[in-house]
């Protein structure tokens, strides 16, 4: 009968954060620690100041500015945050960051990513 089927799961269902699970997202242990997240930062924003002096030269300056107040809110909450990089595994291109936060008495996840490090798609 169709209660019959209801009462069964299906197990090739995933659940999980939908950002996730849609762009196939892998978590990633590589950071143990605050000092290796720190020398991971700071080597990628090396990286995004070289791609900024290519692109938009005039938005450098405000970058590292507020890219130094995110480096210490960041480590400030490191021990909540989740790490996922892309299918490739490829911990040398950005790290999407993934957090829960209590918004309005829920559990919500937030996935951040650092936007200068994105490509803009136009459709």
């Amino acid at each position: 009968s169709a209660e019959e089927a209801d009462e069964g799961t299906d197990e090739n269902v995933e659940s999980g954060v939908d950002v996730v699970l849609n762009h196939r997202l892998a978590e990633t242990y590589a950071f143990g620690d605050k000092k290796s997240y720190t020398a991971y930062l700071k080597d990628y924003m090396k990286k995004l100041v070289e791609k900024l002096n290519e692109t938009s030269p005039d938005q450098v300056d405000t970058f590292k500015s507020k890219m130094n107040t995110v480096m210490k809110e960041l480590l400030g909450r490191f021990k909540e945050l989740q790490f996922f990089t892309g299918e490739s595994m490829d911990i040398d291109g950005m790290i999407a960051l993934l957090e829960y936060r209590d918004i309005d008495g829920d559990s919500v996840p937030v996935l951040m990513f650092f936007k200068h490090g994105l490509i803009e798609e136009k459709f």
